[in-house]
């Protein structure tokens, strides 16, 4: 018998009742993976966990997503998932928040990670060709890292880690630099600037145009918004798990 074993946290009837659709949906997501665990798909289990935190990203469910990830192997997805748990998590459930600093601690021990540090804002990040966050989890052994900064500026290698192995990727000194300006000379013999390729005044002029709207749209949304409620993380009462050691 596993001694992992997922609890569904419900709410009182009356709480229920005035849960949004998207949050009741993520529930029942929660309940079936829950059921799922308990009988060993973890596969589909882990399905339906993404699903209810697609629908209503409650941090909690992603601690339900690594248990899933850790009993199926995939060890780097599990300790992203407890990263990101951590990110993400409010303090109203420190034990929570610390049985998961210690289960990543444990992770942490069997995989590598990969911190890209200094770099701007908006900047990308790939490990293997695919999107990855600032810091991330990876299998031992070789990768391929790549981060772009806003204006353009790539740093690429590859590297190797193994078990417990630790690298940063600095940002190139270039990469908090303004886009590149490169001259330009008009018909009537002025120079002037241009800001990347084809930038038109009739682009400049939609730009204009567009900044009016968007100032007018904010105007109506202020108060739209006092009216409209729009979907927020849930403060910890959906998904989560009694913990036991990762081993």
């Amino acid at each position: 018998m596993r001694s992992l074993a997922l609890v569904l946290l419900l709410a009182s009837p009356a709480f229920a009742q005035e849960d949004a659709p998207e949050k009741q949906q993520a529930r029942v997501l929660l309940g079936q993976g829950n059921a799922l665990f308990e009988r060993g798909d973890l596969k589909g289990a882990l399905a339906d966990f993404r699903a209810a935190y697609a629908l209503f990203p409650s941090p909690k469910l992603l601690v339900n997503a690594a248990a899933a990830e850790r009993e199926l192997g995939d060890l780097p997805a599990a300790a992203n998932d407890l990263r990101r748990f951590l990110d993400e998590a409010d303090q109203e459930d420190p034990f929570l928040v610390d049985r998961a600093r210690q289960d990543l601690k444990a992770l942490e021990h069997r995989v590598g990670r990969v911190a890209f540090t200094g770099w701007p804002q908006k900047s990308a990040f790939e490990i293997d060709g695919r999107a990855s966050r600032d810091v991330s989890y990876v299998r031992p052994g070789g990768h391929r890292l790549k981060g772009r900064a806003p204006n353009g500026v790539e740093e690429e290698r590859d590297a190797t880690l193994g078990p417990g192995d630790s690298l940063e990727v600095p940002a190139p000194s270039r990469a908090a630099a303004a886009p590149l300006v490169s001259a330009t000379t008009t018909r009537d013999g002025q120079t002037g600037t241009k800001v990347g390729p084809k930038k038109s005044r009739a682009w400049i002029a939609g730009v204009v145009v567009g900044v009016l709207v968007v100032a007018a749209g904010v105007g109506l949304g202020l108060g739209f918004g006092l009216t409209q409620s729009s979907p927020q993380p849930l403060k910890g009462d959906l998904g989560s798990y009694n913990f036991s050691m990762f081993h």
